[in-house]
């Protein structure tokens, strides 16, 4: 009888450590997992600072007047007392 008890035993020990083996290794891939998702997340929020960094270059250029006055004369705009002389094209 002793010895039924301790078979009974032995394989709830084993059941039991081949489950903390399991378990334990399933941790760890959800660890992986978890880890490239940081970085993926980690390069994507430096992605965004660039792209923010510049926008805001973009942001300050497009503030000063000089730059819009020199757009809006690319755009054939002129000031109300200039005139416009077309310009011939020089063929090459």
């Amino acid at each position: 009888m002793e010895r039924a008890i301790y078979r009974f035993l032995h394989l709830v020990f084993a059941l039991g450590s081949l489950h903390l083996l399991l378990l334990l290794g399933l941790e760890v891939q959800r660890n992986v997992h978890i880890q490239r998702e940081i970085a993926a997340t980690k390069l994507r929020v430096a992605q965004l600072e660039q792209q923010k960094q510049k926008l805001l270059e973009e942001l300050q250029t497009a503030a000063d007047p000089r730059y819009r006055e020199g757009l809006a004369r690319q755009m054939g705009y002129v000031h109300k007392d200039e005139h416009l002389y077309p310009r011939a094209r020089l063929e090459r």
